[in-house]
């Protein structure tokens, strides 16, 4: 399971690729916490957090992180948005959503990605899958 952590367990995205626009996606890792072990959720998605910011220059973070239960798992979650560019030099408005659900020495990250205006996919339909 270490060796391919960076590899996601599952990955669903609503259209066949090519898409031509933002496709909506979810996906689920599992990473080791390392250190420190046993993480509260928060500290983990503060540092996720910072990562984006830096990938991304317009990161704004709509949902702070908070306390919730992913199948009756102590989680947390949070929301940011941003644009993302791809290769051909289009940008898309995106929102992505976040929980962390710690399992032991590892957790799953479970992310997931929507047009802001949820033009290509809606974020309830992601609550749905989740």
């Amino acid at each position: 399971m270490l060796k391919y952590a960076t590899t996601p367990l599952v990955v669903i995205a609503k259209y066949p690729e090519p898409f031509y626009d933002l496709n909506r996606s979810f996906k689920v890792n599992v990473k080791s916490f390392g250190q420190p072990k046993g993480a509260d959720p928060k500290q983990i998605r503060a540092m996720v957090t910072a990562q984006l910011r830096n990938i991304f220059k317009d990161c704004e973070v709509v949902q702070e992180p908070t306390d919730t239960k992913v199948s009756g798992i102590k989680s947390g979650y949070m929301r940011v948005d941003y644009s993302t560019q791809i290769p051909d030099g289009r940008t898309f408005p995106t929102s992505s959503e976040l929980w962390i659900v710690p399992r032991g020495d590892y957790f799953f990250m479970i992310g997931a990605g929507t047009r802001q205006g949820e033009k290509t996919g809606t974020r309830k339909a992601i609550h749905e899958i989740l």
